[in-house]
């Protein structure tokens, strides 16, 4: 912070413009500005800043509207505080225009002398060394007192300014400045800038941080839809908050800030930045808070095959397999509900839009919804979309396919309404833009055993019939074993494909140890292991040294996921929650883990958040 210079004589100035000399206990940020201002040609003699013309200052207003309005408190707090005092507050945009003054009224007149007004312009390269253009330059407090100021006409004002950073990156927002003539001027007047600093910054880390939990909350109820799509979620300072396949996470998009640009011009940008991904802004009290980009939102192409047939998809020659394939085939054509079943990883939602595709419905949109997200103050906005931003889940499949995937896990409040919506249709406050009623196919997912959680009124008797006239299961991998290295070889084959490699092959005695393990994962946890060694593995064969320690030590194999695991972490989660009285965030410093991955188990658990 500039302080020292208040030793500064006349004479010391007047030998650095004449010789460039700096007097020895000159303050090192003001040597820096006096070098400044002579180096880029600031005239010592130069009576006032300057002022902005018209269109430009309404710009700037408009740029920093919310910095002014989080400033106003303390802005109107000045004005009677400074009243009488010969003082001024002043609030300046990043590039020291000045957009707000308050305070006492003769200051505020006596500065319009020299443009310390709205309007006036008090960078370094105009005016030379003052507070609010040294705080921006340096990015630090400036304390400018009388003669420390490069201008002479100038040096009439004391003044104490002190940067407003931005709480996430720590850009520059604006500058709050206290300003009066050096008679006048107060010591403290730097404390009082500091303290309105300071509770500028609180306010803006406050409002971020609502904005933010809005837009988590926003992006979970359209994911709860979108469950198996690519999305991004985006802030409106361009930041990327989360990104579904993990590219874009916590990365800035140079320039992707809203800014001046209007809201049409910045969605365009973004969808340019994505292509292939469809924009969507959200808002909060009307105003834009940032957007969310969904992949293939649109009709999806079916799967294709060499042979056409989407079930091909499916690679084994296991007895299980084909018998159930044959099944499959045999109600592709029909529009009977479809109820399957399967250890995660196995392919539920693979059969799911094999059957769509080969139906009937394939022309029409396959609509994901997670069972499990769904609570009941959130269900009729992710199915109807009753806010009008969009016609919601089940219009989207009219004419297709609702898949409602880990059905198992929708929480007991919502079941009846689903079943409502299954029986009836639309409800009668429907998008008027939407058919009478939704004619769609319904497939269900889950992992559970849904008879079971019947049995034990877990689950409602009356919506299982509703959702399982034909039921399928399918086997986890480890009961088909002969399979794992035809699907090993085409994972190390696709994976080899995207990375621009051949493909290296499998020794006989890597793939027993393969069939050897038992896939808690299924066919997932498989082809993310290949993965890996398509990038590792250095050689054209793969042999058992290669492979991961948990296939090469039998000893050390993982145990497939029980329901006392999953039953371990929803307590854990119920727990923190209630400790932190329902906070969101301290609830995920309790967990040690991200907010939005908290969001993400509370909805795949079935949770109720409260508002926070």
């Amino acid at each position: 912070m500039v302080a020292r210079g208040r030793f500064v004589r006349k004479a010391d100035w007047a030998r650095f413009l004449e010789t460039g000399l700096l007097p020895g206990d000159l303050d090192p940020d003001l040597a820096a500005s006096w070098l400044r201002s002579r180096d880029c040609g600031v005239l010592p003699d130069r009576l006032s800043a300057p002022q902005v013309p018209d269109e430009i200052l309404l710009r700037k207003r408009k740029e920093t509207a919310e910095l002014r309005r989080l400033a106003r408190p303390a802005l109107l707090r000045a004005r009677a505080m400074l009243k009488e005092t010969g003082l001024m507050m002043i609030l300046t945009s990043p590039d020291c225009i000045i957009t707000e003054t308050e305070g006492d009224p003769g200051a505020i007149d006596t500065g319009r002398e020299n443009r310390l007004q709205i309007g006036g312009d008090w960078q370094e390269t105009s005016i030379g060394t003052n507070g609010i253009g040294t705080a921006a330059a340096s990015g630090r407090p400036a304390l400018v007192h009388g003669i420390q100021h490069f201008c002479e006409e100038i040096q009439r004002w004391s003044c104490a300014a002190v940067p407003v950073l931005d709480p996430v990156d720590g850009t520059l927002r604006g500058i709050v400045d206290i300003s009066g003539p050096t008679d006048v001027f107060q010591p403290q007047s730097m404390a009082l800038a500091m303290a309105v600093g300071d509770e500028i910054t609180q306010a803006l880390a406050r409002l971020i941080g609502e904005e933010r939990e809005a837009l988590y909350q926003q992006f979970m109820d359209r994911r709860a839809r979108w469950q198996n799509t690519h999305m991004i979620l985006i802030d409106r300072r361009g930041a990327v908050l989360h990104d579904t396949r993990a590219v874009w996470s916590n990365q800035a998009i140079r320039g992707g800030a809203i800014g001046e640009r209007g809201e049409e011009d910045w969605a365009g940008e973004m969808s340019d930045r994505f292509s292939g991904m469809d924009s969507e802004i959200l808002r909060r009290d009307g105003l834009p808070i940032g957007m969310v980009l969904t992949a293939y939102r649109g009709r999806r192409r079916p799967l294709e095959s060499p042979s056409g047939d989407p079930f091909d998809a499916f690679l084994g020659t296991d007895p299980a397999i084909l018998k159930l394939l044959e099944h499959a085939r045999c109600v592709a054509g029909s529009n009977v509900p479809v109820l399957i079943s399967g250890e995660t990883g196995t392919g539920k939602e693979l059969l799911a839009r094999a059957l769509h595709d080969a139906s009937s419905q394939r022309h029409g949109q396959y609509v994901p919804v997670n069972c499990g997200a769904l609570r009941a103050d959130s269900a009729a906005s992710v199915l109807f979309e009753t806010e009008g931003h969009g016609s919601g889940a089940v219009a989207a499949a009219h004419g297709g396919t609702l898949c409602l995937d880990e059905i198992g896990e929708m929480p007991g409040d919502v079941q009846p309404f689903l079943l409502r919506v299954l029986e009836d249709g639309l409800p009668g406050a429907r998008n008027a833009d939407a058919p009478e009623r939704s004619e769609f196919r319904v497939v269900a997912l889950t992992h559970r055993d849904l008879p079971r959680d019947v049995a034990e009124n877990r689950f409602r008797r009356d919506l299982f019939h509703r959702i399982s006239t034909i039921q399928f299961r399918l086997p986890p991998l480890r009961d088909r074993a002969a399979d794992i290295p035809l699907l090993a070889r085409h994972f190390l084959a696709k994976a080899a494909a995207e990375a621009g490699r051949p493909a290296p092959a499998l020794n006989r005695a890597a793939q027993q140890a393969l069939m050897g393990y038992p896939w808690p994962g299924n066919a997932r946890e498989l082809r993310n292991d290949m993965q890996a060694l398509v990038l590792f593995c250095d050689r054209g064969v793969i042999d058992v040294p290669d492979l991961p320690d948990k296939i090469r030590a039998p000893d050390a194999l993982p145990a497939a996921p029980t329901r006392a695991t999953e039953t371990d972490e929803r307590s854990r989660i119920l727990q923190a929650m209630a400790a932190s009285d329902g906070n969101m965030s301290a609830t995920a410093r309790r967990l040690g883990i991200a907010r939005s991955t908290l969001y993400t188990k509370i909805a795949a658990y079935g949770l109720a958040r409260p508002e926070d």
